[in-house]
């Protein structure tokens, strides 16, 4: 089955947001990925499925969740080590140079790091989302210096309401302390907080 397709709704209710989540899931056949509160009183509703299918999905999600969305993204090739944060832990690898980037919403992390890992040779290092970071999202990427300001760029760009943006860093030198700690290790949070592992279907 393809799972490469990936679909966020932010429901600025909890219980708007059950609702939304509930009738998604009746609309189309996808997986859940996530029903996670967040602050401030948000519910993230992530899913995956074929391309048809989370398209169905999400555009009954936005009808429901009317005017209480926050946003909303559909990826319909998402990249596969974005995907795959949401299932496992990102492998270790070693890390050059470091680029971060914060959004003040999960939506636009998630496409951000879409097109950063599409735009250059970079690595997925950490993927935080909402939980424990006031609804917030920021990730982290490791590379040559070069990919990651093009990654970081390419992330800038694919953010379509600046205001989103919180801030974006890029360190050329990480303390080796500090790359430890995101590379496989503490500083990973994969599966994000909220997202439930899936087992592919035969």
């Amino acid at each position: 089955m393809d799972t490469t397709s990936l679909g966020l709704i932010e429901c600025g209710s909890l219980a708007r947001g059950s609702l939304v989540c509930d009738a998604m899931l009746k609309t189309a056949h996808v997986h859940l990925l996530m029903a996670s509160p967040v602050t401030p009183g948000k519910l993230l509703i992530g899913i995956n499925g074929a391309i048809a299918e989370v398209e169905a999905a999400m555009e009954k999600g936005l009808q429901v969740c009317d005017e209480q969305l926050v946003d909303a993204l559909f990826l319909p090739r998402v990249h596969a080590e974005l995907a795959r944060a949401f299932h496992s832990s990102l492998p270790a690898g070693g890390v050059a140079a470091m680029g971060v980037v914060e959004t003040a919403s999960v939506s636009s992390a998630l496409r951000a790091a879409d097109a950063s890992l599409k735009a250059a040779q970079v690595r997925l290092l950490s993927l935080r989302l909402g939980a424990g970071i006031g609804g917030k999202a920021v990730y982290h990427l490791s590379g040559e210096v070069a990919d990651v300001e093009a990654a970081v760029e390419a992330g800038v760009g694919a953010i379509r309401i600046s205001s989103l943006l919180v801030q974006t860093a890029i360190l050329p030198r990480p303390h080796p302390d500090f790359a430890a700690y995101l590379d496989g290790g503490a500083g990973q949070e994969t599966p994000p907080r909220g997202v439930v592992a899936l087992e592919e279907e035969d």
